[in-house]
């Protein structure tokens, strides 16, 4: 799922809405995992999004969905994530590619809203991003922290069905921080780890489903409850 805010915002006002799109997208899905971590403590997710786009290549939308992690720097505990993003993407060839900004914010808590910038290229069916962030704040800390994917999608030729995977690496000072540096007062996770999934989709009768097992290689120590067990994710969403 891309999170992307609205960096371009004042460019495109002056664009003709003749020449735009706008779209929308509904999901109902039994947990929301970011990253190879529940972000609802193993709970039912409902979440949304509009987006905004224009022919020229520029984007922008909003997504948004409830949480109850315990993965925020604060003392609360935030119930909604809302992101807001913005970019520019196309394609040359058989090249595509996607540049852009994007704000994770958690209304009714502080100190935890996150700005990222990322860029991605796909060739075919493979797909590699990379997400930068100055300061890591929705994991509790100040430091930098780089997300580097590379990703799998396919449509095999039985019945439409698509196939999903992909493998991440979540690494930087944010998350290289031992036990010392935290008695010192230095934030962060703990350690950087890798995650991964693998999941079939299928649109029916108007509606997508989708099946996707996901896990990590996160270090116990490091993770409170059973945040990051390896788990399967059943979802169905719409889009309009």
């Amino acid at each position: 799922m891309i999170k992307k805010t609205l960096l371009a915002a004042a460019m495109l006002t002056t664009t003709s809405a003749a020449f735009a799109e706008i779209s929308a997208n509904v999901t109902l899905a039994s947990d929301y995992v970011f990253r190879g971590i529940s972000q609802t403590d193993n709970q039912i997710a409902i979440q949304g999004g509009f987006d905004y786009a224009w022919d020229m290549g520029f984007y922008v939308g909003t997504w948004a969905s409830n949480v109850d992690s315990n993965f925020f720097g604060d003392k609360t505990d935030p119930q909604t994530e809302l992101d807001l993003y913005a970019g520019y993407s196309g394609t040359y060839n058989q090249f595509g590619y996607d540049v852009g900004y994007l704000r994770y914010q958690y209304p009714g808590s502080t100190g935890v809203n996150t700005d990222e910038i990322y860029a991605s290229g796909t060739y075919k069916w493979f797909t590699v991003s990379l997400n930068y962030s100055d300061e890591l704040k929705f994991i509790g800390s100040d430091q930098s922290a780089w997300y580097l994917k590379t990703g799998l999608e396919h449509t095999l030729p039985w019945y439409d069905i698509g196939i999903t995977s992909h493998i991440g690496h979540n690494f930087g000072d944010a998350y290289d921080v031992s036990l010392t540096d935290k008695l010192t007062g230095k934030s962060g996770f703990g350690d950087s780890y890798t995650d991964w999934s693998i999941g079939v989709s299928k649109s029916w009768m108007g509606a997508d489903y989708g099946l996707t097992y996901t896990d990590n290689n996160v270090d116990s120590k490091d993770c409170r409850g059973d945040h990051c067990d390896g788990r399967v994710v059943v979802s169905i969403g719409k889009s309009f």
